[in-house]
Parts: structure tokens; C-alpha cells; sequence
């Protein structure tokens, strides 16, 4: 029975509390200090925890202020090793026994070698792409925001207006979450590794190709640019060559929610017009391109009335040019648009007579 994460998050706390402990009681021994830094350098994990513990020592951020190389050096010392990781040989450990016998206090070695650990992990993703350490990476967008990230390994994230992924890499597999929104994937292509994009309700996987998924409530929207990928539903890959698995070639749109839905061709540009600050709507319901406009800029669009948010239209607006989409809404026959500083209420000709009548 494998442990959970949590299980091993709470052992990594209680090993950072005991070389937390041992350091605290006195300068380690050769052996042991060589023990310390293959146990900080295992993994980022053991990093986040130590600092998370060291931090509690009141007299820490004194004495990291007091190493005499600086942060910058121990970046570019990193940048020239061929892992993108700091040596810390049995050299280096010699020269801290000497400073510790110099009396110098062991919370100064401690910190040096806590930083030394921080520094080799944070270049990592710059130089190897996080292999060494599987280190995770975020990358977010507020409403209104768009962005383009190129990955380590030459794949390239456009993010939409309020998403957000993270990606982290291992030598078998380039794991992406898409937690929120929308985003468009250029995947360099990898014959020993593929690239998976993982949502809440579903996941696609590709090796070399260009594609689009938009998390919605309840579903998650997939779409192929160029090439081709699989999509499953649920948290995890199914099994290799399982009838689960639904190929997606250029042109084609597929919405996992509860169940897989039916499979559509479409024009893959009109997916991904918000690239270019476009909504682009093909005989679809006034609510849901009303929704769709709502995700961009600080006006609100409402609508009440039933029957008008399923009234079918189709155009061409910018996503963040509220008066346009405003303008447009004013050329529905039967349609009244009052617009404040904050929204735009969208209404029906038949809703304000009885109003009228009132008065």
C-alpha cells in the first residue's frame, strides 16, 4: 500500500525537524554534514520544509546576512555546473568544519548550506527543466490579462484572461494543470517524453502538436489546432490501448464533463480567436456569448429574461471593447440596452411596457 502525499509530507517535516535539532546542538561531522546536504538536495521538498523549520530560529536572517558570498556568485557558480547544480564536494564541507572550529556560530554554516541547497533548486527550471527535482512551476493571468510562456523544453503556453497552469516536468512525462481558464499549447515535439494537460474533469496527451482547452464549469472544453492528441476523462490516464481513450485530429472539439460528449468538427480558428482579442460566435445563445464577453473586461453583461439569453446570434467583437458589444447588442430586434460605468443590462422591449404602463 503506497503512502499518500500527506503521509510523506509528514515525514519529510519530522526528518527537517531532526537535522533542524542536530544543527541547533552543535556543528555536525564530516559524515554527517555530508548526510545534511544529500538530504537537502534529494528534493525541493526537503528544502520547503528545513526553511519552514529555520525559520522559527530567531537569529537565522542574522546570520544568513553575514556569508561572504553572495547570492549573485552562488547563481552564476550554479549556471557553470553541467547539472545546473551547486558541488558541494567534500572540499567544500571541509571548509565549513574549518569555519566551525573558528568558532564561528552553527547557525552561520546552517544557513550558508540551506542557501546553497535554495539556490541550485531555483536555477534548475531554468537550465534542466526541473528533471532533477520534478519542481513545479505556476504561471497565471488575472481578468483582462493574456501571456505567453516558452517551457525549458521549447513547448509554449498561451495563457486566456483569468487562467492559470502549472507545469512540472520528470524524465517520463511533462505534466501540465490547467486549474483554471483557458489556454492554447504549441508542444515541442519529444519521442521519450510526452506532454499531458490535466483538468479537474479530464486530461489530453500529446507529443508534437498545437491545441486548445478551456476549463468551463462542469466541462472541459478540448480542441485541435494542429496534429493530433487522446483525450480521457477522470484524474488519471486509463491503460495503454484502451477503448476509454478518444483520438482528436485537426478541426475536431470534444467536452469532457460527467461523460464524454459528442464529438464535433469545427473551425479551430474561431476557438482561438480570443488570441487575436476576439469572441467569435456561430449561431450560439446570447447568454453563453454574453458569459464569454463577461471573462475579459470590467463591464458586466446582464441578462434576465430566459427567452432572450437563449435567443441564437452570431458576429465578430472585441473582448475588451465594451462599447462595440454594446452597440451590437442595440441592432437585436426587440433588444434595450442600458449601460452604467460597471454593466451593461440587456433587456427586451416587452419587459419595460408593463412599466411604462405604470406610470
Amino acid at each position: 500500500m503506497s503512502p499518500t502525499d500527506e503521509q510523506i509530507r509528514a515525514a519529510i517535516a519530522e526528518q527537517a525537524s531532526q537535522w533542524f535539532t542536530e544543527n541547533r546542538a552543535g556543528p555536525l561531522d564530516h559524515k554527517e554534514s555530508g548526510r545534511f546536504m544529500a538530504w537537502l538536495q534529494a528534493s525541493p521538498a526537503h528544502v520547503e520544509e528545513y526553511l519552514r523549520v529555520a525559520a522559527l530560529a530567531p537569529d537565522l536572517e542574522r546570520a544568513t546576512k553575514r556569508i561572504d558570498t553572495p547570492r549573485e556568485i552562488l547563481l552564476a557558480r550554479a549556471r557553470a555546473e553541467p547539472d545546473g547544480i551547486v558541488s558541494i564536494n567534500r572540499t567544500g564541507l571541509a571548509k565549513l568544519g574549518r569555519s566551525t572550529r573558528q568558532r564561528r556560530p552553527a547557525v552561520r554554516v546552517l544557513a550558508a548550506a540551506v542557501i546553497l541547497a535554495v539556490v541550485a533548486v531555483t536555477t534548475v527550471w531554468s537550465i534542466r527543466d526541473g528533471e532533477r527535482f520534478g519542481l513545479a512551476r505556476t504561471y497565471s493571468t488575472r481578468r483582462g490579462e493574456q501571456q505567453i510562456q516558452t517551457l525549458p523544453d521549447g513547448s509554449i503556453v498561451h495563457l486566456n484572461t483569468d487562467s492559470a497552469v502549472t507545469v512540472r516536468f520528470s524524465r517520463a512525462e511533462r505534466l501540465i494543470s490547467l486549474g483554471r481558464g483557458e489556454a492554447l499549447f504549441q508542444v515541442a515535439h519529444q519521442d521519450h517524453r510526452r506532454l499531458r494537460v490535466q483538468t479537474d474533469r479530464g486530461g489530453v496527451v500529446a507529443v508534437g502538436t498545437q491545441f486548445d482547452v478551456y476549463r468551463k464549469s462542469g466541462t472541459t472544453a478540448v480542441t485541435v489546432i494542429e496534429g493530433s492528441v487522446e483525450v480521457y476523462r477522470g484524474s488519471a490516464p486509463p491503460p495503454a490501448h484502451s477503448d476509454i481513450w478518444t483520438r482528436l485530429n485537426p478541426g475536431d472539439q470534444l467536452e469532457v464533463g460527467d461523460g464524454i460528449g459528442a464529438l464535433r468538427h469545427i473551425d479551430a480558428r474561431v476557438a482561438v480567436a480570443w488570441m487575436q482579442r476576439q469572441i467569435v460566435f456561430q449561431d450560439e445563445p446570447l447568454g453563453e456569448v454574453a458569459a464569454e464577453f463577461n471573462r475579459y473586461g470590467p463591464v458586466t453583461v446582464e441578462i434576465d429574461d430566459e427567452a432572450l439569453r437563449a435567443l441564437p446570434i452570431s458576429g465578430i467583437v472585441d473582448a475588451y471593447d465594451t462599447d462595440s458589444f454594446a452597440a451590437y447588442l442595440a441592432t437585436l430586434k426587440g433588444v434595450i440596452v442600458q449601460k452604467t460605468p460597471t454593466r451593461i443590462r440587456v433587456l427586451t422591449q416587452a419587459s419595460l411596457e408593463p412599466h411604462a404602463a405604470a406610470h
